[in-house]
């Protein structure tokens, strides 16, 4: 297997190179012109230099206020958790860009002003992970423009910063004093409160119990869950053991216990042997025979030992919950099945009774927990005020002791690490990368529109094509030697110019594929007798008369005496090929004006062609007469072989009424004029014939688009 999926992936990689092969003039066009256009793009690209600076920023704790208690005045003084980010932010901002826009008069290449929105793609403001650092870039053609933007934005960014923090310092400072003695009183007041509810309600920790219960209320309601899960399985295997059985547990455990008393056993076993014996003996004695009235006795006898055996074994009032059961009969499995179907009953009974008394202990804690919640929620609420009470008190009082330190010192916060310089490289990108990248996206591109141009064609491409196509055997693939410089290829040549018409020098490509064809077909069911060939396509121009008489002359050329007849009297072609008359032939033939050794003609050795004559009203009605059929029985006569050209089978019923009398078709395929829809009709109307196909001939195929098992065979020994 793994072999084969090899050679479907090589098939599959020769199928799309063969299709780049086809299309490569769209797709060379394609790669050429991206390349060109990105040689273009990067011999255009002017250098862009980019300036440089680092700055460090000293911003204040972010715990510095923190303080949210609904007052919207102070919730405009928290800082951010990412001070560092922030200040990002306000260095690329719209005020500070625009301000230096203006002092330094800054120009597009049209000639306006400068906009926002143009300067801040070259402006990039980025944090230094894990630093306080700010690295601040400006792009720009002239360097000394890029140098100036970004130390006019520094400037303006420090002077920004040191005033707003100071001004935002001063301010949280003023509001914190003013909250301070309010946060104060609070919390002394919720501290008042909690006392005040202890002492009226005489509890110490009304939550104890709570907790206390709820733990108790959780352990037990594990416990349940866990009796439940047991009890779950237990009642799966009991219903199915009782499904099987057809009895409850107590039976089955009554039934289990018997079958391992061996006194029962024995006592059952020879009431068993008794009954036997007498049903044996009541067949030919009376009732009132002896030994019929001792086996009643001694039934009777071992029927109440066996009652008392039961009763012994399973108690008082418990006999007959074996009654319906026979023991003897019970094989290992049954009496597995009826112990472990016993032993679940009595699990069951008890995990119900365990399930039942953790319940009734769930429900009295339930009772209990459920006395105590308005307590509970009380002194939570007091308890909650006086935690965010004392966490305002105690922000405020820090905030208050850090403000002050802030005002009173006299520090720089923004200092600049690196000025403004130009960095060592350009930034515009670099020209070998430019190209790279067009040579790989007209690739990718040249690639494509191949693909596409391939599918939206949908004629038959090549050979490997046509044998997907076709499930016939391919005798031969004639190549097509008009691509290599040749005029035609109407007929295959002989020895001399003289012999063939058409004036056409030795071709061996052409005369190898011909001598392939007729090797094939011999070999091809040895056996069985191919003396008429009908020789037809599925549309016209697909060379099915070339083939017709270059396959009579490789006959002939072989000894064989050959006819070649044309039959299509619509279009007819082989007196052109042949370069003969075709006043008379076949028509004049079949409506008797003539007999049919007047028509032919000798064209070399071996070789006779019957044009197809004028051509007639209704072929049809010729070709589907009796007189048809005995031209055909009497030339067969004459000839090792007759070979009969056919109209194409789309549209035109004359190559089926010919299959009637011919040993079988030869399907000329035509790679690049047949198309998928018409072979499609083609084979569908040769499988509704019910005639013999022989099989295919390929025509005119590009040796070029050809896979190498087809491709090199024809040329590996040319000359």
């Amino acid at each position: 297997m793994d072999s084969n999926l090899h050679i479907e992936e090589y098939i599959d990689f020769s199928r799309y190179w063969q299709v780049l092969k086809r299309r490569w003039i769209p797709a060379t066009a394609t790669f050429a012109g991206i390349l060109t256009l990105s040689l273009v793009a990067a011999l255009v690209s002017e250098d862009v230099y980019q300036a440089e600076a680092r700055l460090q920023i000293k911003p204040e704790s972010p715990d510095r206020i923190g303080i949210d208690d609904g007052t919207p005045e102070l919730k405009g003084t928290v800082l951010t958790k990412d001070p560092i980010e922030t200040e990002a932010q306000i260095l690329q901002s719209r005020p500070i860009l625009e301000r230096v826009i203006k002092e330094l008069d800054l120009k597009s290449k049209n000639g306006k002003t400068l906009t926002y929105k143009h300067a801040i793609k070259s402006f990039k403001v980025s944090p230094i992970i894990g630093t306080e650092l700010l690295q601040v870039n400006y792009e720009d053609p002239d360097p000394d423009v890029a140098v100036a933007f970004v130390e006019r934005a520094v400037e303006l960014y420090s002077e920004g910063f040191t005033l707003a923090d100071r001004g935002e310092t001063k301010k949280a400072r003023d509001l914190i004093d003013k909250k301070l003695p309010e946060a104060e009183d609070a919390v002394i007041q919720a501290e008042e409160n909690l006392r005040l509810f202890k002492n009226r309600n005489g509890i110490s920790d009304v939550d104890l119990q709570g907790t206390n219960d709820v733990n108790a209320l959780s352990r037990i309601e594990s416990q349940i869950n866990q009796v439940n899960a047991q009890l779950n399985d237990v009642n799966a295997r009991y219903n199915r053991l009782q499904g099987q059985l057809g009895m409850n547990w107590q039976e089955a455990s009554a039934v289990s216990s018997l079958s391992q008393s061996k006194s029962v056993q024995q006592t059952l076993t020879q009431l068993q042997k008794v009954k036997v014996e007498l049903a044996q003996k009541q067949n030919f004695l009376s009732d009132s025979a002896p030994q019929i009235i001792s086996l009643r006795e001694e039934k009777a006898d071992l029927t109440a030992l066996l009652e008392r055996e039961i009763s012994s074994t399973l108690g008082s009032g418990q006999q007959g919950l074996a009654r319906n059961v026979n023991i003897l009969s019970l094989g290992n499995l049954k009496q597995s099945q009826l112990s472990e179907f016993a032993n679940l009953g009595l699990r069951r009974e008890g995990l119900e009774q365990k399930l039942a008394s953790f319940r009734g202990e769930y429900n009295k804690i339930q009772r209990r927990s459920n006395l105590s919640p308005q307590l509970q929620e009380q002194q939570r609420q007091l308890e909650r005020k006086l935690k965010a009470a004392e966490g305002t008190y105690d922000t405020l009082l820090k905030s208050q002791n850090d403000t002050g330190f802030l005002i009173d010192r006299d520090i720089d916060k923004v200092r600049v690490i690196a000025d403004a310089a130009i960095a060592e490289d350009t930034v515009n990108p670099d020209g070998k990368v430019i190209v790279a990248a067009g040579a790989m996206m007209g690739a990718l591109f040249g690639m494509a529109l191949a693909f596409l141009l391939d599918l939206k064609d949908n004629t038959i491409k090549n050979t490997q094509e046509v044998e997907n196509m076709f499930a016939y055997p391919l005798h031969g693939v004639v190549p097509d030697l008009s691509l290599t410089g040749e005029v035609g290829q109407l007929q295959l040549p002989g020895t001399t110019v003289e012999d063939i018409p058409g004036q056409m020098t030795a071709m061996m490509p052409l005369k190898q594929a011909y001598q392939n064809i007729q090797v094939n077909l011999k070999l091809q069911d040895a056996d069985v007798e191919k003396k008429v060939i009908a020789i037809t396509s599925s549309v016209p121009q697909e060379g099915k008369s070339s083939v017709s008489a270059n396959l009579a002359i490789a006959r002939a050329q072989c000894g064989q005496k050959i006819l070649l007849i044309d039959a299509d009297m619509r279009r007819p072609s082989q007196h052109r090929i042949w370069e003969i008359t075709n006043q008379i032939g076949l028509s004049n033939v079949l409506q008797g004006e003539m007999q049919w050794q007047d028509g032919i003609q000798n064209m070399m050795h071996n070789l006779d062609v019957l044009p197809s004559g004028s051509i007639p009203d209704n072929p049809i009605a010729l070709l589907d007469s009796p007189a048809f059929n005995d031209f055909v029985k009497d030339v067969a006569q004459n000839y090792d072989q007759i070979i009969f050209d056919t109209p194409p089978m789309i549209g035109i019923p004359d190559a089926k009424v010919i299959g009637k009398i011919a040993d079988g078709f030869l399907f000329v395929v035509r790679p690049g004029v047949v198309d998928y829809s018409s072979a499609k009709v083609a084979k569908k109307i040769l499988e509704g014939t019910g005639e013999k196909v022989l099989g295919i001939i390929v025509n005119g195929a590009n040796m070029n688009h050809e896979p190498n098992y087809y491709s090199s065979y024809y040329y590996a020994h040319q000359e």
